[in-house]
């Protein structure tokens, strides 16, 4: 998924500019905290919008009624003339420590193509308002359920990631804990 960007109204963005040997790479993080929506959309500039499922499937078996929080991670990867090309990114995402009224969660890996050096990944923490939501008192405090995620970032094809992101992931807000360059990455500016 390309430039993405949620069908709502405002959200906190937190841009970085990372050098590797092989590209360039500005990441943006938008921040949408106490997120609802009546569909879970998304509009994609050139490609109009989707929606999505529980699973992340595009335009199948949509999520209906979404309350939570919501990031979307914008990466943008320029590569060096006379170096190999990046197409896509990779993602390994581990489970670091959760609430105790929390399932565990099973590590998940997955390949990020990139369309015009471009590449988005969205992450949700929610319910849907059908669904049983937590305690009224728990929804959008500090006892809400959390989860805390380690996630590794590739370029492809290589074997050691050139990003790790920790993320907080709790009703009312997802929280980048700490972005730091792995290998012989560079943070160029904040």
């Amino acid at each position: 998924m390309a430039g993405l960007s949620a069908s709502t109204t405002s959200a906190a963005e937190h841009v970085y500019r990372f050098a590797t040997e092989r590209c360039d790479v500005r990441v943006s993080v938008e921040f949408h905290d106490a997120y609802s929506s009546r569909g879970f959309r998304f509009k994609n500039p050139g490609d109009g919008s989707f929606c999505l499922s529980s699973n992340g499937e595009k335009d199948r078996d949509c999520v209906a009624d979404f309350v939570g929080s919501l990031a979307i991670a914008r990466y943008e990867v320029q590569s060096y003339p006379n170096k190999r090309a990046v197409t896509a990114l990779r993602e390994y995402v581990c489970t670091i420590d959760r609430d105790h009224r929390l399932e565990p969660r099973p590590p998940f890996a997955r390949r990020v193509d990139l369309h015009h050096g471009i590449a988005s990944d969205i992450q949700a923490f929610g319910y849907t308002e059908g669904g049983l939501p937590p305690a009224p008192a728990a929804q959008h405090d500090s006892a809400s359920p959390w989860y805390y995620f380690r996630q590794d970032l590739y370029l492809e094809p290589d074997r050691a990631p050139f990003l790790i992101i920790h993320w907080k992931h709790a009703f009312s807000a997802i929280r980048m804990l700490d972005i730091i360059p792995a290998g012989r990455t560079l943070l160029v500016s904040r």
